[in-house]
């Protein structure tokens, strides 16, 4: 059968009204054979798309960077391996030190060969300590007896000195320049009266020292007994002493805690009188004695609750927490590079730690040494200095140098304290006596 042409099935449709009703079988034929031939062209069209299909595959298959994928695949079996393991702390990396630290201690000792037979006195002992870095690893560059402190441009030297008579022994305090010998003072004696006197420095920042008193003996045949504490300036120590606290002299060199900070101060001693004394009390609050002691991590303030000047009651003080922060001026650097909460955990023995200004050093008092470590140095390895303390040591200065000054302390304190041994300092000395 031939086959009509598409155009004459056109022709036929638009022919005018058919001449019988719906599609006469010519027609029909063909519409179908038209159906037909698409249906015989369908597999050929499918099976062209199908292989074009498979050569497009192919060619992804082979140019895919396959090497890619699996580095991504490991670095995604890593983080999840790290999720099921947990949470990663990241630890800083250590920094290297370029601080030096000046550290003064105090230790209490008994005399056991009291003169006045009054039972033995305690009494306290100090050594200064300078550590510093020296060709990149730190060490104890020197040490020595008393405290060494910078005060303005030079450094001073406190000791503590002892006279004894026949009836008294002293163990006072003495303050003077650093390149300047000590000259002990001489009190006078009276043989009627036994005297056993105690000064003790408790603090000492780098203008402001903290220092307790006390006495006892005989005046007459009355025996009595004393104590006082004050916040000095350098130079008040270095101006005198108060003895026979019994007379009840004024000491006018001390500093009061209204002098350091701004006039409202005076409603918080007003507070904590109400808060401690009662009415029927000869004593008071007033500021004037107070003093600056350490907690762990950080120097704190105390006040003084004393006697009424006009009471009879012999000197003596209560002390009580101090509800406010000391000023710089006072204390100087006093910032932990942590929190105190945080040492513990990572040092859970520790009693007390310092860091640095440059947050480059951290020291760590821990079962009776010294641990000095790089801030961020894990608390698990090896510090890069330890040092004994003794037994009871207890810190009073805590002063830091940087920049230039720190080889500028290095040689100043070595002339000032006993030279530490060359294998200390990591060499030896020159002619000069410093560390080469």
């Amino acid at each position: 059968m031939n086959t009509p042409d598409s155009d004459d099935v056109h022709k036929e449709l638009q022919s005018g009204p058919l001449k019988v009703s719906g599609f006469t079988p010519e027609l029909e034929r063909n519409i179908e054979a038209a159906i037909d031939r698409k249906e015989r062209a369908k597999p050929r069209t499918k099976l062209f798309l199908f292989i074009g299909g498979l050569g497009a595959i192919s060619a992804a298959v082979l140019l895919f960077p396959w090497g890619i994928l699996n580095t991504k695949s490991d670095a995604a079996a890593a983080t999840q391996l790290a999720a099921s393991e947990g949470p990663q702390i990241v630890t800083p990396a250590p920094v290297s030190i370029n601080s030096a630290l000046l550290i003064g201690l105090r230790t209490e000792q008994k005399s056991t060969d009291s003169v006045n037979h009054a039972g033995p006195l305690t009494y306290s002992t100090y050594r200064t300590m300078l550590i510093a870095p020296v060709r990149g690893k730190l060490r104890k560059t020197s040490e020595g007896s008393g405290i060494l402190m910078p005060y303005k441009m030079n450094f001073w030297k406190i000791d503590s000195l002892v006279q004894k008579t026949a009836s008294d022994e002293i163990h006072y305090l003495s303050a003077h320049l650093a390149d300047q010998p000590v000259k002990p003072e001489t009190f006078t004696d009276d043989p009627e009266e036994k005297l056993n006197r105690i000064e003790t420095l408790l603090f000492a920042g780098n203008q402001y020292l903290s220092i307790a008193e006390s006495e006892q003996g005989t005046h007459g045949k009355q025996p009595y007994q004393a104590s006082r504490i004050w916040v000095r300036t350098l130079p008040q120590l270095k101006e005198g002493h108060t003895l026979e606290f019994y007379k009840k002299p004024t000491d006018p060199n001390h500093v009061a805690v209204t002098d350091v900070y701004d006039p409202s101060i005076s409603g918080v001693l007003n507070n904590l009188s109400d808060q401690h004394i009662s009415k029927d009390q000869p004593m008071e609050i007033n500021g004037q004695s107070w003093t600056v002691e350490r907690a762990p991590g950080r120097w704190v303030g105390k006040i003084a609750q004393t006697p009424l000047a006009d009471s009879t009651l012999p000197d003596q003080y209560i002390l009580h927490d101090w509800p406010r922060d000391l000023p710089d001026k006072v204390v100087n650097h006093d910032e932990l590079a942590s929190t105190w909460m945080d040492i513990k955990t990572s040092w859970p023995k520790a009693t007390d730690a310092l860091t640095s200004p440059l947050n480059d050093m951290i020291v760590i008092f821990e079962e009776g040494k010294l641990k000095f470590y790089p801030y961020g140095q894990a608390p698990n390895n090896d510090p890069q200095l330890t040092i004994d303390l003794k037994p009871n040591e207890k810190l009073v200065m805590a002063q830091w140098a940087t920049d230039h000054y720190v080889q500028e302390w290095i040689d100043k304190t070595a002339a000032y304290l006993a030279y530490a041994s060359p294998a200390e300092t990591g060499g030896s000395y020159n002619e000069a006596g410093l560390p080469n």
